[in-house]
């Protein structure tokens, strides 16, 4: 498929990085924080997950397009850079809301 449109302008919120996919407390992103640190992530370098889902995009097709009531969704798929370097296949999602032409990031997830 594609590459996700507009992608180098992509936003992707501090917050859903410290408060959510690294937070073990978070009733929802608590697995997720346990996944991501298994290959290097944590709070303490939050900063280098931000940076390889902000690049998932540009070095990923997206691989699933769909129309929903806030604007247009895209997910991503597969290979994320990690400091471990065994880079796992994970999906991306992002929103493209208008007015703004710009993806949003809205969450991340191990593929199955």
């Amino acid at each position: 498929m594609s590459p996700l449109p507009r992608a180098a302008h992509a936003t992707l919120a501090d917050a859903k990085i410290t408060q959510y996919l690294l937070n073990t407390a978070h009733p929802i992103g608590a697995a997720k924080a346990v996944f991501f640190a298994s290959f290097g992530f944590s709070l303490a370098n939050w900063a280098e997950l931000k940076k390889a889902l902000l690049d998932h995009p540009l070095r990923n097709p997206v691989t699933d397009r769909r129309s929903g009531p806030f604007g247009e969704l895209f997910e991503v798929s597969c290979a994320l850079a990690t400091p471990d370097g065994r880079n796992p296949c994970i999906i991306s999602v992002w929103l493209i809301e208008p007015p703004s032409a710009n993806p949003r990031f809205i969450t991340a997830y191990p593929n199955p």
